[in-house]
């Protein structure tokens, strides 16, 4: 019976686990997913509000995954999530796979930064007037699949209402970098294989985020999937495989 390869996924914000469904569906070999929810999303347990959020979920991580390091894929938020992870334990990760990350703090001060604020100035003017419903509309609208909202089933709309308070409390990873990512040489002792992949269609912050990020990390590449948008590992699963399966599934050097 062939071994099965472990393969560590984080998913999006609002998002769950079972997002990860169609990409797993294209994998042809033996694998052995670990599906890893953000706090208050899907199964996982609520967000504890006296703790730092990512600080929750890198927890949550590492519990789901084994001590030996395996290939690890993150999206969005994931994708910072799964960043932390391996900068701050490469031990626990053979190679990396960030989609469509959202690390606004790597663009701070240019214009693909302010550009973003001013498309997510209304969000946030809902969410501080408590708005909740209107908030997930307009963030779907920026961070979602295409489909319009009206067209979402109840359920969807429901489980993206009740989880945007989430989204604030991620800030301080994603704008405030408040782990210190992004400090000298953090990122450039990177030694595992880190691919990026953005889609042809996303937001114009992104490819200024991976281009900042992948210059300072010796082993990482780019791949952008065509007419693909944020929610790539959905609506793209195939492409998404064809683009890091070689570099996500890398095998470890033979002993002597």
């Amino acid at each position: 019976m062939a071994v099965k390869q472990p393969l560590a996924l984080i998913h999006c914000a609002l998002g769950r686990a079972s997002n990860w469904r169609p990409f797993l569906n294209a994998i042809e070999r033996p694998i052995s997913p670990l599906l890893i929810e953000l706090p208050g999303h899907g199964l996982a347990e609520k967000y504890d509000t006296s703790r730092d959020y990512s600080d929750q979920a890198v927890e949550l991580a590492l519990e789901e995954m084994p001590s030996e390091p395996v290939p690890l894929i993150g999206h969005s938020f994931g994708a910072v999530l799964a960043l932390r992870i391996a900068v701050e334990r490469p031990y626990r990760v053979s190679s990396l796979v960030l989609v469509e990350p959202v690390f606004f703090a790597a663009v701070k001060g240019r214009w693909a930064f302010e550009k973003v604020e001013r498309d997510l100035s209304s969000f946030h003017k809902k969410m501080a007037a408590a708005e909740h419903a209107t908030a997930a509309k307009e963030f779907h609208a920026i961070w979602g699949d295409g489909t319009p909202w009206s067209e979402l089933t109840p359920d969807q709309r429901a489980y993206m209402v009740d989880r945007i308070p989430l989204i604030p409390p991620g800030d301080a990873l994603l704008i405030d970098d408040r782990r210190g990512l992004l400090m000298e040489d953090r990122l450039e002792e990177l030694d595992m294989p880190v691919t990026f992949v953005d889609g042809g269609d996303t937001h114009p912050v992104i490819p200024e985020i991976i281009s900042t990020i992948g210059d300072r990390i010796p082993d990482a590449e780019w791949v952008t999937v065509p007419e693909a948008g944020h929610m790539l590992p959905m609506t793209h699963p195939e492409r998404l495989l064809e683009a890091v399966g070689d570099r996500l599934f890398v095998e470890p050097p033979k002993l002597d």
